[in-house]
């Protein structure tokens, strides 16, 4: 990619499109948001605009990273309307604009184009969806891979954060165990989460190399929830005193308006290969993740004084 080049960032807002446009610098990027503003951002409605109301030069732009609409997998089937017209109407007329302005789409889509009966997913398997969330996933694949010749779809698996108040997998559950909130936790759903910092990693990469494909973006190997709470605990467990109840339940437990699918790991090996990337190690990035947030900033997630390790010596 060539230097002045940029990058267009549609849902700038969302928590990939912030560290992305962190990362590469607002020179670098042009970030479009709704609902919440950001830097430098520009307004974008794609359910009553046209991308061509706010790119008004296009030239320049090599990629379009489509980030935006609803991946709320609830709020998709509870108005299936709705999510439809902003998950894939209001995609495909953004496709239809990149195309002829002959930038490279990135799609964003999600390990939930699988229905998780087997697991370890590679790029080659044929998708299932069981979701509503899924299903529209695969329309826009389908579409991407019918309409545009040069493109990316990169499956994500479950993103997290390393962040007081990102409200991820990791940082929420610190969340529920500095504020003593039961932790209900899934033993039988098991997938393979990634760390936003490799996502973001991994889309710049994929520009600079000028990739085309499906890619799955996801860890080396499959959790349940049950596991990576476990993980998180052990750390955990090295500064506080940890009082907070746990109940070990199945993902069937829970009031979903639609059944979840139950593995729904993913296989980076061709990511890997194709851009010579390594993925974060789980338990490692949790390590780190913990002793920051344990040594830096603890103390603005209580709402009440809690001992520490150290106090109690």
């Amino acid at each position: 990619m060539q230097n002045e080049e940029k990058i267009l960032i549609l849902g700038g807002s969302s928590y990939v499109g912030r560290s992305l446009s962190a990362e590469l610098g607002y020179a670098r990027t042009i970030c479009t948001y709704n609902s919440t503003n950001v830097k430098n951002g520009i307004f974008f409605n794609s359910l009553t605009m046209d991308l061509a109301d706010v790119v008004s030069n296009p030239e320049g732009i090599s990629h379009a990273v489509i980030l935006l609409g609803d991946t709320n997998p609830e709020t998709c089937a509870a108005d299936v309307q709705k999510s439809y017209a902003l998950n894939v109407d209001s995609i495909k007329l953004i496709i239809k604009r990149l195309s002829e302005w002959h930038i490279k789409p990135i799609f964003a889509s999600s390990e939930f184009v699988f229905d998780g009966t087997k697991g370890n997913y590679v790029e080659t398997d044929p998708v299932n969806p069981i979701l509503t969330y899924g299903r529209q996933k695969v329309e826009i694949e389908k579409h991407l891979q019918d309409y545009c010749e040069n493109h990316v779809i990169i499956r994500l698996a479950k993103v997290f954060g390393d962040r007081l108040g990102d409200d991820t997998l990791f940082t929420k559950w610190i969340d529920d165990i500095a504020n003593n909130r039961t932790i209900r936790c899934a033993y039988d759903q098991s997938f393979s989460p990634i760390y936003v910092r490799d996502v973001v990693r991994v889309v710049i990469q994929l520009t600079e190399a000028n990739c085309d494909g499906v890619f799955h973006l996801a860890s080396t190997h499959a959790y349940s929830r049950v596991e990576l709470l476990e993980i998180l605990l052990k750390h955990v467990n090295k500064y506080v005193d940890i009082d907070v109840e746990i109940v070990r339940c199945s993902i069937l437990d829970f009031d979903l308006l639609e059944k979840r699918p139950l593995n729904v790991s993913m296989v980076p090996d061709k990511l890997i290969q194709t851009i010579d990337f390594q993925v974060s190690d789980i338990e490692s990035t949790c390590k780190d993740i913990v002793s920051d947030i344990f040594e830096n900033g603890f103390d603005r997630l209580i709402d009440k004084p809690i001992e520490t390790q150290n106090e109690r010596k």
